[in-house]
């Protein structure tokens, strides 16, 4: 895929290392996790994950019950995929483009 276009992001410095540290540990960087996110965008049509104003230790037992339904759903319908799957996916993709 042709990486013709150029986005530009504003934000704190303190909160870049810090996504840059995690994304590099995760052995990708954090441009390729922006790519990632907006290829999912696309193909949920939308945010590829429900925003929330909670933070996870401000949720109730039963708003954790809820999200953790949530997600097994998800893993039984087949939803969900191994960072090696995805992974596949995107090679995938990318090679038809």
């Amino acid at each position: 895929m042709a990486m013709e276009s150029t986005l530009q992001v504003r934000m704190d410095s303190a909160l870049k290392a810090e996504v840059e540290a995690l994304y590099k540990s995760l052995g990708t960087s954090f441009a390729e996790a922006v790519r990632i996110f907006a290829q999912q965008s696309i193909r949920e049509g939308g945010m590829p994950f429900t925003p929330s104003l909670k933070a996870w230790d401000e949720l109730t037992q039963d708003e954790i019950d809820a999200r953790l339904r949530k997600s097994m759903a998800d893993v039984s319908a087949g939803r969900v995929l191994s960072q090696d799957q995805l992974d596949a996916k995107m090679r995938e993709r990318f090679a038809r483009e």
